[in-house]
């Protein structure tokens, strides 16, 4: 069901895209990035980790969820309006010379108020692994967004009416599963001092990684903004919305499986393993032919979802990007089996070197290579992460990487660039889908995926299991 909404709301986030580049065009659409970039910089303060804290809580038996929440959502009330006037005055510092700019990030920056109230229901969510309400919210904030940039579009709005386009999602995420988590936990706030620090002093060390993450993940389109063109990040954040919405794929997955990861952590380590090899297995699953056929198809896909304008500054950029994503998926996995490992303080530092890195790759790349040099920053320092994480989980647990697993997937993903290549020629769009179902064919004719792990990925065994520990005797 998850996935199933993701890939509609994938749908409807790239038509949201394609209107509003082509619209705005290279100059206006740099602009709103700016701005979308500036604020994702401040995101991670919205959550704190406290949510994953509490799903380790309760799914390690020491804790309340309902009364958990209900503190987070006092806590999250008291400081998230403080928090979205800090973003703005941010904004004005730095871009006080460029009064549109300033005036964009005081719209967009209104989203971390909404981000912030609806990020305390996910626990509820998270720890029985319902995702209903979660999968619900999702598509309609994107279909919401869609309909909304059609209608400004026609309307011929100002570009400023796009910025407020970005609020509708956080909006949509906090009115429905504000009243799902209602019903199920009672979600009313509950201020209290001694509980509210207790949580966030656990968190300490996971906000460090969300807030270093969020830097780095957003840092080269704000450093693109200082030192590079609006059309340089314009270009940049076409590729950076039709790459990173992939990584959509991930978040529900590891959503899914964090209560099940910090389950068979506490009660069976060899099981822990296993859980985490098969789920390297799944990312490296969907991450091969990203990477491989995705920097085949990136001009094309810049040229259909945004304009020939983008393509200079977008279309090698997309491919990089593609290849970081794809990475991703599967550094993200092996972060989460770390937290689950309780390693969050190792974690930090590793996002704290990685970091610095891309900061400084990125002030020596932007400006002669500016977009590209930024993606390519990106995709250096993620093979640095992945490297050190999966080291270091080897050496805590007893996780071995799927290295054979990898090598036969080459087959399939090789199978898929060969499919392409054959049918440069016609659209992007049927090239990218023959490539798809050669990709699949293959890996059900030769491996390393067959029917029947797809089967039970689908059932969803090892999440329902996990959950019904959690819920009964195996606290």
């Amino acid at each position: 069901m998850q996935f199933v909404a993701r890939i509609l709301g994938l749908v409807a986030s790239i038509g949201t895209v394609a209107l509003t580049t082509r619209y705005l065009g290279p100059d206006d659409y740099g602009l709103l990035t700016t701005a979308v970039m500036f604020i994702g910089l401040w995101t991670s303060l919205t959550e704190l980790g406290i949510g994953a804290v509490i799903v380790r809580r309760v799914t390690s038996g020491v804790g309340d969820l309902g009364h958990l929440v209900r503190v987070n959502f006092g806590l999250s009330i008291t400081y998230c309006v403080p928090l979205g006037a800090l973003t703005m005055l941010a904004g004005w510092l730095i871009y006080r010379d460029d009064s549109s700019e300033v005036a964009m990030v005081a719209i967009v920056g209104g989203g971390l108020i909404l981000t912030t109230l609806g990020s305390c229901f996910t626990p509820v969510f998270m720890t029985d692994v319902r995702f209903a309400a979660v999968a619900a919210s999702d598509l309609a904030g994107r279909l919401v967004s869609f309909g909304a940039t059609a209608l400004l579009v026609h309307l011929h709005a100002d570009v400023y009416w796009f910025a407020l386009v970005q609020l509708i999602p956080p909006a949509t995420i906090l009115l429905i599963q504000g009243l799902v988590a209602h019903r199920v936990v009672g979600a009313r706030p509950a201020f209290s001092r001694r509980d509210s620090w207790l949580l966030v002093r656990e968190s300490l060390p996971q906000t460090g990684v969300l807030i270093v993450a969020a830097l780095y993940w957003r840092s080269d389109g704000v450093l693109l903004s200082v030192l590079s063109t609006r059309e340089q990040t314009g270009g940049y954040g076409l590729a950076y919305g039709i790459a990173f919405n992939i990584t959509a794929i991930s978040t529900v997955f590891l959503t899914s499986t964090l209560s099940t990861m910090t389950n068979l952590y506490a009660s069976d380590r060899s099981r822990f393993a296993a859980f985490t090899e098969r789920s390297m297995q799944a990312m490296l699953f969907v991450g091969a032919p990203l990477a491989v056929v995705g920097v085949l198809a990136a001009p094309g896909l810049v040229r259909l979802i945004g304009s020939e304008e983008f393509v200079e500054a977008g279309g090698l950029t997309l491919g990089l990007l593609f290849v970081a994503v794809a990475l991703r998926l599967v550094t993200g996995t092996l972060s989460q089996a770390l937290f689950a490992a309780h390693d969050q303080v190792f974690l930090l530092r590793l996002n704290v070197v990685g970091l610095v890195l891309n900061i400084a790759t990125n002030v020596v790349v932007i400006p002669p290579f500016g977009a590209k040099g930024a993606a390519g920053a990106l995709v250096a320092s993620e093979l640095f992460g992945l490297v050190v994480a999966a080291w270091r989980l080897r050496t805590r647990t007893g996780y071995r990487s799927p290295w054979a697993y990898t090598v036969h997937l080459l087959v399939p993903a090789a199978a898929a660039a060969g499919t392409f290549l054959v049918l440069d020629g016609q659209h992007v769009l049927v090239a990218g889908a023959a490539a798809a179902t050669v990709y699949v064919a293959a890996n059900l004719t030769v491996g390393p995926v067959r029917l029947r792990d797809a089967k039970g990925l689908a059932r969803g065994e090892a999440a329902a299991e996990a959950a019904a520990t959690a819920r009964g005797g195996g606290r």
